[in-house]
């Protein structure tokens, strides 16, 4: 891949404090929860709650403060923003009008595997075939349907959803672009419960019709336009992010990275560190200065927030020695982490709800009256 001669150097801290300006945790944010989703291109969605808070901490809401959660749950369900696969076999929250061209660029490994899985567990293409057409009739239009009741209905109507059958049809359906997750209504027979209540329902809908109700048209750049854009996309966000990082996030492999580099690069800041390039949004800079003391202060990030999971290397925001405190016997389940000057400090938790809701640390040494005081600071202000 291509690096640049004659960088400015920064250190570790440089690095990490351009990081958090470039991902809108701190200075000034983006300008609704769909412009910071588009803005990061994917934000890692597996745990939902979590995500949402992401968003909200990177965006306005409707009445220009920082945004709430409902503000974001607004986006879910304007068609704007959706929750799919469309890289690793991890859930992300994508901007909808990219999210078919994102899967048909990074989820092509995937859908084999999928496949594979399915032919292991005994689902040959009758049985696919036969849970596709179940599948259309119960999302018929724009219903939205939970995970339960799409399993309720395949089984009743002799699709084996048995053994995580169910989960690798769903993931495979949505990785064909043909099916997203949503925040709709339910109808008298729907519910977020799967139990027949209405209200408000975070499930599967048929993603083209989704769209098209909403008027939000998918875009279709070509595989070397596409790899291209997410890139530049990525490092802008990013950045300083090295072209690795990306490739790593994706999955892509290193054939389509290369060019894509080339291709974007020079519309980017290069800058080097430990002897290596790392690229970023020219305006990074500026953006950090704008933060002022601000981008010192104390934050609150919920669990697999990208300014940890978006990299390699996470040593520009946690000691090696406190990494197994974020992500306990390396299981894969990422804690909530206070940040303070651009390091992770300490995990958190919430204990209590209603008037009694309060804020747990557990921190990596003693904490200073400047942190505890930051800590309460952001517990209030957190979105709820």
């Amino acid at each position: 891949m291509r690096e640049a001669s004659g960088t400015t150097t920064v250190t570790r801290r440089e690095l990490a404090r351009l990081r958090l300006a470039s991902q809108r945790l701190v200075g000034e944010r983006s300008s609704s929860p769909a412009e910071a989703v588009r803005w990061m291109a994917c934000m890692q969605g597996q745990d939902l709650p979590g995500v949402l808070e992401s968003v909200a901490l990177r965006s306005l809401g409707r009445d220009g403060g920082p945004a709430m959660i409902t503000d974001v749950r607004a986006a879910l369900a304007d068609g704007s923003v959706v929750r799919s696969w469309p890289m690793r076999g991890t859930l992300h929250l994508v901007p909808g009008e990219d999210l078919g061209w994102m899967v048909g660029v990074a989820a092509g490994r995937s859908r084999s595997a999928a496949v594979g899985r399915l032919a292991a567990l005994g689902v040959d293409d009758a049985g696919i075939d036969r849970a596709h057409r179940v599948l259309l009739e119960e999302i018929a239009g724009t219903r939205v349907r939970t995970r339960a009741q799409l399993l309720e209905r395949w089984h009743a109507e002799g699709v084996d959803v048995s053994a995580g059958r169910g989960y690798h049809l769903l993931y495979l359906f949505a990785i064909d672009g043909l099916v997203s997750q949503v925040d709709g209504m339910g109808s008298d027979d729907t519910g977020p419960d799967g139990a027949g209540s209405a209200g408000p329902v975070h499930g599967f809908a048929h993603h083209g019709r989704w769209l098209a109700a909403h008027g939000v048209v998918p875009r279709t750049p070509t595989r070397e336009q596409a790899v291209a854009e997410w890139l530049e996309r990525f490092l802008r966000s990013h950045g300083p992010a090295r072209a690795e990082d990306f490739r790593r996030w994706t999955g892509l492999p290193l054939r389509d990275v290369r060019p894509a580099l080339e291709a974007v690069s020079g519309g980017l800041e290069a800058v080097s560190f430990d002897g290596a390039t790392y690229w970023m949004d020219p305006e990074a800079p500026d953006r950090l200065a704008a933060a002022g003391r601000s981008a010192d202060t104390v934050l609150l990030l919920p669990g697999f927030d990208e300014y940890l999971l978006g990299y390699g290397d996470r040593s520009h925001a946690v000691d090696p020695d406190n990494a197994g405190a974020i992500v306990p016997g390396n299981n894969g389940v990422f804690r909530r982490t206070v940040v303070h000057r651009s390091r992770v400090i300490a995990t958190w938790s919430v204990v209590g709800s209603g008037r009694r809701r309060r804020i747990e640390t557990t921190p990596f040494a003693p904490l200073s009256g400047v942190q505890s005081t930051g800590i309460a600071r952001a517990f209030r202000r957190y979105p709820t």
